[in-house]
């Protein structure tokens, strides 16, 4: 066979598919100048790509920090009384005039960030039109630099108690599936200023703010605190609502500001040498080590461990990535990135 037609190491690159197109790309086509033939497998040895998500992805509902709130402590968890502070993201751009938002940014600090999530809570920060249950005033988030944790406090008047990512409540809310004209939207530039024609808040299902701030307790989850006056379903190491605005609900865990953790690489000629919870043709898993918007740049260190499910004949090869919850790892497309291989036969 010619060595033409067998090379041992092969480079794909973003900026290769000439069909790329839109703001943003998750996958890319390499068509081969020449055929790939009688591979037997094949390995990831580098990548190279932007950290393109800040410290809160835009697309996966950490932007949005659930809470329940009622003027009595007892039966406070009801569909009814859930709440939502949410940050926009930060591609957002509104329709013309509309100034009723907080955007997600990157965030220097997590009192930057606390800062920012008071503003959303507080008058003009949100929009009760477009996130139907959001109240102004209610709540004030801080972060403590000694104990590196979030709070958050109620006002004094309602008592508050924040809500688990997989609360059923919560899965309601965001699929509308309840009260459809509840669902949070955002009153973008494509809009014509009115709820029914705004644009779904990106999320995926069981995710949210509040594990992302510390808040990290499953629905079903009892604290370590949990006794008598504890509800389920108030997803705090106590399970009790708190109602002081002077002693804050700290988280019950460290933060982790790191709006993906993990990208998984997917090539369409590794036909099922690796799979994931999410699906096959997973080549390698990449954690993300580099700050939002810098070069995340991967080697791998590990011995040889090819996928051995390869096509005989290669004339193209697609890449696609994943973030940790399966969703679309988004590139902006003014950005390249770069999947470097070994071949083998």
């Amino acid at each position: 066979m010619a060595t033409l037609n067998r090379p041992n190491r092969l480079t794909l690159n973003a900026f290769s598919d000439a069909n790329r197109a839109g703001q943003q790309y998750s996958r890319f086509t390499n068509t081969l100048k020449n055929p790939i033939l009688g591979a037997k497998g094949c390995q990831l040895v580098n990548a190279n790509f932007i950290n393109s998500s800040l410290q809160l992805n835009d697309e996966n509902g950490q932007l949005m920090f659930f809470y329940y709130t009622s003027a009595t402590q007892a039966g406070i968890r009801t569909l009814a009384n859930l709440r939502c502070i949410r940050l926009l993201p930060s591609w957002f751009v509104p329709y013309a005039g509309f100034t009723a938002f907080t955007p997600n940014k990157y965030f220097n600090t997590g009192t930057e960030l606390a800062a920012a999530l008071t503003t959303s809570a507080t008058a003009g920060g949100d929009s009760s039109t477009f996130n139907p249950i959001w109240v102004a005033g209610q709540v004030t988030f801080s972060f403590d630099t000694t104990t590196r944790r979030f709070s958050v406090a109620a006002n004094g008047t309602n008592y508050i108690a924040p809500a688990a990512a997989d609360d059923p409540f919560v899965i309601d809310q965001l699929l509308g599936t309840t009260t459809a004209a509840n669902v949070i939207k955002m009153n973008a530039i494509n809009s014509s200023n009115t709820y029914a024609t705004a644009t779904f808040q990106p999320f995926t299902q069981g995710m949210t703010m509040n594990a992302r701030l510390g808040y990290s307790l499953s629905f079903f989850a009892r604290g370590v605190f949990w006794g008598s006056s504890s509800q389920q379903g108030c997803a705090t190491s106590s399970g009790v609502p708190s109602l002081s605005s002077s002693v804050p609900v700290p988280a019950d865990s460290l933060p982790i500001l790191l709006g993906v953790q993990n990208v998984g690489v997917y090539l369409s000629i590794s036909t099922g040498g690796g799979m994931d919870a999410f699906r096959k043709n997973l080549i390698a898993s990449i954690p993300i080590d580099a700050a939002p918007y810098s070069i995340n740049s991967y080697t791998t260190n590990s011995v040889e461990v090819p996928s051995l499910s390869t096509p005989n004949e290669m004339y193209d090869v697609t890449v696609e990535l994943l973030d940790d919850s399966g969703a679309p790892y988004l590139i902006p497309n003014s950005m390249n990135t770069q999947i470097g291989l070994a071949l083998f036969y």
